[in-house]
C-alpha cells in the first residue's frame, strides 16, 4: 500500500476500532536517508493532535487520544527501523523550553515535529540563563526555577519533556551550561524562602588582574557559537572556586535523578573577551584573578623563589632582570625559582625571555586544568548513574593565536573518551569544507575510542547565512570522517518553519 492510498484510507476510517488495526501496521514511511515523515503523515498525526487535546470534556476525545497515541506510537517505531538502517544511527537537536510548553498538548506539537525532522535525540537546555528547568517545590539549587507560578510549582517540565520524547524514541539529554552560570546564579531562594546571594557565590565569579569581573565584560560576537546573544547575563566562574564547584554538582544531582538518557555540559571554558582581548598574551587578562584560583596558582610554586617570582608575574604581568636578581636575594638557600610541570635549567643563567615563556605556559596551563579539573568535579553525579556524559565545544577554543591564545581557554585537547566529544563545527567559507576541517581536527586528536557527534548550524534543503545546507554538511563530514555516525543540529528555534512556533512559546503566557 503506497503512503498516499494508506493515508486517504486513513482519513476515511478515523473514530472507529478498525482504525487502531490500520495504524499500528507499517503505513506511514520515512522519506530518504534522514528519517523524514512525508507531509500527508505529518498533516494526519497533527490533526490527532489537535482532536485529542482540544476539549477534553467531549465523549470523542478519549477516542481521538487513543487514535492520537497510536500514531506516535507507530511513528516511533518507524523512525527506529529507519535509524537502524541508515549511516546516520543518531539525528540530533537542540531545545530551548518555555513556562508555556507546561500548556495542553504544546510540547507534544513540539515533539511531534522534532520526530517529522527524523530526529531520534534531542537537548533539553536544563541550566541556561540563570535559570533551572526543575519545579519550584523541589529546587534546593542556587538558581531560580525557569517557571515562575505558584499555580504550576510542582510542574517538572524537564521530567515531562523526557517522558513525551521517549514515547517518541527520542532520546532526551540534559543540556548543562557549565562555567557559564548566568546572573541569576545565587540569586534564587531556598525552600524555606531565604535569600542565597552569599559573599561567597559573589567570590565565585571569574576575574582578571585589571578589576574586570566577567560581567562586565560582554562578549563582542554578534550570535556567539553557542547560540546565543551575548549579554550583560553572562556569569562565568572561577572553575577552582569550591562554592561554584558544589552549586553546579547538587544542580547536576538533580537533574540526574530525572532519569535523563544524557548530559551534555557547555560552555565548558573561559569567557571570550571583546574585541582586541578575544586574543589574550598577557597574563593579566586571563580570568585566572579570582581568590581560589589565585590561591591555586601560587601553590604551584616548589620554593620560596618559585612562589614569589609567580606572585610578581602576576601583579606585573612580567617579570625583569631585577625581579629575578631581587628574588635570589630573598632566598638566597635556593638555586632557582621552581613550580609544578618545570625542572631545573641547565643553563647556567637563562635570559629573561626563557623565564617570560616558562611563567606563561604555567599560567596557561593552571587555566586550562581548572576547566578540566571543575568538569570531572560537576559531572560525577551524572557517571555515578551510568549516564552517558558529552561535551559541546569550540574545536578552535584551545590554540595559539600569533602571539597569544584564545581567551576562551577551551582546552579540548585534555578531555578524556569517558565523555563524547561534540564540536560546535559553525564554521563559515560558502562550503563544506571549513567545516570539515574543523571535525577533522578534532577527530585527529581524539584519543582512540573517542566518539565524535559534531554539532552544525543551518536549515534542510538550502544553504543558509553562507553555509550549505544540512544534507550537504553532513554528506560532506560523512565523506571525510566515516567514523562519524551522531550529528546534531543547533536548533530547533533557528530552523525557519519553526521560528514562528518557537516565539509563540516564548512570549505567551501561562
Amino acid at each position: 500500500m503506497s503512503v498516499n492510498i494508506a493515508t486517504q484510507f486513513f482519513s476515511l476510517v478515523v473514530g472507529t476500532n478498525f482504525l487502531v488495526a490500520i495504524v499500528l501496521q507499517p503505513a506511514f514511511a520515512q522519506v530518504g536517508e534522514y528519517c523524514q515523515f512525508d507531509k500527508e503523515a505529518i498533516a494526519t498525526k497533527e490533526n490527532l493532535r489537535i482532536a485529542a487535546f482540544q476539549d477534553t470534556t467531549k465523549s470523542t476525545n478519549l477516542a481521538a487520544t487513543k487514535e492520537y497515541q497510536s500514531i506516535v506510537k507507530e511513528h516511533s517505531q518507524s523512525l527506529n527501523t529507519c535509524r537502524q538502517k541508515s549511516w546516520l544511527k543518531t539525528q540530533g537537536i537542540w531545545l530551548r523550553l518555555y513556562p508555556c510548553d507546561l500548556q495542553s498538548g504544546r510540547l507534544d506539537e513540539v515533539m511531534d515535529r522534532i520526530v517529522n525532522k527524523g530526529y531520534n535525540q534531542v537537548f533539553i537546555e536544563v541550566l541556561s540563563d540563570g535559570k533551572i528547568l526543575l519545579p519550584q517545590s523541589e529546587n534546593a539549587t542556587a538558581w531560580n526555577s525557569l517557571v515562575q507560578s505558584e499555580k504550576y510549582k510542582n510542574a517538572d517540565l524537564l521530567k515531562l519533556a523526557i517522558a513525551k520524547g521517549r514515547e517518541r524514541g527520542i532520546k532526551v539529554h540534559a543540556w548543562i551550561f557549565t562555567m557559564n552560570m548566568g546572573t541569576g546564579y545565587g540569586r534564587g531562594v531556598d525552600l524555606n524562602g531565604l535569600s542565597k546571594l552569599t559573599v561567597a557565590r559573589q567570590n565565585a565569579i571569574a576575574r582578571n588582574a585589571n578589576g574586570d569581573s566577567t560581567i562586565s565584560i560582554v562578549e563582542n560576537l554578534g550570535k556567539n557559537s553557542e547560540g546565543e546573544v551575548p549579554t550583560k547575563d553572562q556569569l562565568f566562574i572561577d572553575p577552582y572556586n569550591y562554592q561554584a564547584q558544589s552549586d553546579l554538582y547538587l544542580a547536576v544531582n538533580e537533574v540526574v535523578k530525572r532519569k535523563p538518557d544524557g548530559v551534555v555540559f557547555d560552555y565548558v571554558r573561559y569567557k571570550r573577551g571583546a574585541g582586541a582581548s578575544s586574543v589574550v598574551s598577557n597574563v593579566r587578562y586571563l580570568w585566572i584573578y579570582g581568590q581560589a584560583s589565585l590561591q591555586a596558582l601560587r601553590d604551584r610554586a616548589e620554593n620560596l623563589q618559585g612562589r614569589e617570582i609567580i606572585d610578581r608575574f602576576l601583579k606585573q604581568g612580567y617579570v625583569t632582570p631585577t625581579d629575578l636578581q631581587a628574588v635570589k636575594k630573598l632566598y638566597p638557600q635556593e638555586t632557582e625559582p621552581l613550580w609544578q610541570g618545570r625542572q631545573p635549567s641547565n643553563q647556567k643563567n637563562p635570559a629573561i625571555a626563557y623565564w617570560q615563556g616558562e611563567l606563561w605556559r604555567l599560567a596557561v596551563g593552571h587555566a586550562f586544568i581548572g576547566v578540566t579539573y571543575y568538569l570531572d568535579t560537576v559531572s560525577k553525579p551524572v557517571f555515578q548513574q551510568g549516564i552517558p556524559a558529552s561535551i559541546a565545544f569550540f574545536s578552535d577554543g584551545n590554540q595559539p593565536v600569533g602571539d597569544g591564545f584564545d581567551s576562551r581557554m577551551q582546552p579540548w585537547h585534555l578531555f578524556t573518551k569517558a565523555y563524547e566529544w561534540q564540536p560546535m563545527a559553525y564554521a563559515v567559507c560558502g562550503k563544506s569544507d571549513c567545516i570539515v576541517e574543523q571535525v577533522r581536527r578534532v577527530a585527529d586528536y581524539a584519543p582512540r575510542g573517542t566518539k565524535i557527534a559534531p554539532i552544525l548550524v543551518g536549515q534542510w534543503n538550502a544553504p543558509f547565512t553562507n553555509r550549505p545546507s544540512l544534507e550537504e554538511q553532513m554528506q560532506s563530514i560523512r565523506a571525510a570522517v566515516p567514523a562519524v555516525n551522531s550529528i546534531s543540529h543547533f536548533a530547533f528555534g533557528w530552523q525557519l518553519e519553526e521560528v514562528a512556533l518557537s516565539r509563540s512559546r516564548q512570549i505567551c503566557k501561562l
